[in-house]
């Protein structure tokens, strides 16, 4: 059996502790550390990416165009470029960035997947970090036949903004994937304020963005009880401030994603310590609820049980990061950006000492 010592994390704090672990499978959890550890740091359940554009990396960027003129379906940068761009090239990009997340500790991600069925078989060819696939259609338009058939190779269904789309034909969708147990979710509130009450009426299980959204939109989220992805780097390259501050005051589930892989390569340690930062520039000085944004409310996104439990007879899924022997929140919010973790182990799969 193999181990690993240090600082462990669990929602009620750190503690100082070990876990062994052999073909796969967590055997043995504890206090104190172990005689003989193949790594040592801070102690983390692996991260879940709650929003990704992955294969959006073969988009070379303009860094003279608007957000519209990038993203907008259907004729923005990246929808032309991905047109153009063969299959074979988006898988070999699927695959980089698949196995560039798992070895920065991600294990899973939802993707906003453009190009109907054949896009989302891009997805699920990828090796490394696990794809939870929200499809999308061809068009922002309501096709039954190809929606049924996006069913069958998706977990659910992302369509873009409701200012995309015609409100009936949205309906009309949401009703399908609904009545076919698939996620249903939407970009909301990204560029200009969209009417809450209609987008709640389509009955997200999630929101992304919401960087235009007032008080009172944020306060209809935390009572509906809608999560939001809120993806910062990716918005600040807009000009877009995510509120962030306003989310965690509000009550709000707040996860944390990438975005679009051409802007902002799929870090999420890159992704904490942004949020980290602008949640102290908004006035929150505590800077640890970041750590549960990326491991346990990604987790909630994605419909993963367990959440969050690192126990005896389950699965391996945690990495250990460097500790620098002061406040773990620290070294995992501010101090890891940019680095690999020391391993990350993930079932049988691991990234890390040998």
């Amino acid at each position: 059996m193999e181990y690993v010592s240090g600082q462990i994390w669990s929602p009620q704090g750190f503690w100082e502790g070990h876990i062994g672990f052999e073909e796969g499978k967590v055997v043995e959890v504890g206090k104190g550390r172990a005689r003989r550890s193949i790594a040592q740091g801070v102690i983390l359940p692996t991260l879940v990416d709650a929003h990704t554009h992955i294969v959006d990396y073969v988009v070379p960027v303009d860094m003279g165009l608007s957000l519209a003129e990038v993203v907008a379906p259907p004729h923005g940068l990246k929808y032309r470029m991905l047109a153009q761009t063969p299959l074979e090239r988006q898988r070999e990009a699927a695959s980089y960035i698949s196995e560039f997340m798992l070895r920065k500790g991600i294990s899973a991600f939802a993707d906003f997947r453009e190009g109907s069925v054949e896009g989302a078989k891009v997805l699920a060819a990828a090796k490394g970090a696990r794809p939870f696939i929200m499809g999308k259609t061809r068009t922002p338009r309501f096709d039954r036949e190809e929606v049924l058939s996006l069913l069958e190779a998706v977990d659910g269904v992302g369509p873009s903004a409701i200012s995309d789309w015609d409100y009936g034909e949205l309906r009309e969708l949401s009703q399908l994937v609904h009545a076919r147990g698939k996620a249903f979710a939407l970009h909301c509130s990204e560029r200009v304020r969209e009417d809450i009450d209609k987008v709640l009426d389509l009955r997200p299980d999630y929101l992304i963005h919401m960087c235009q959204a007032t008080d009172g939109d944020l306060e209809a989220c935390a009572k509906e009880g809608v999560p939001i992805v809120v993806c910062p780097r990716s918005n600040m390259f807009f000009g877009l401030p995510t509120p962030l501050a306003r989310m965690v005051r509000a009550g709000v589930t707040v996860a944390l994603g990438t975005d679009n892989a051409m802007i902002s390569l799929p870090d999420m340690f890159v992704e904490m310590e942004f949020a980290g930062r602008l949640l102290r520039a908004q006035g929150v000085r505590q800077v640890d609820t970041v750590i549960g944004m990326a491991v346990c409310n990604g987790r909630k996104i994605i419909n993963e049980s367990p959440l969050i439990e690192i126990d005896p007879g389950r699965p391996c899924d945690f990495m250990v990061v460097r500790g620098h022997g002061g406040d773990p929140v620290t070294d995992v919010v501010l101090r890891t950006a940019g680095i690999d973790p020391l391993m990350v182990c993930v079932g049988r799969e691991r990234r890390g000492p040998p």
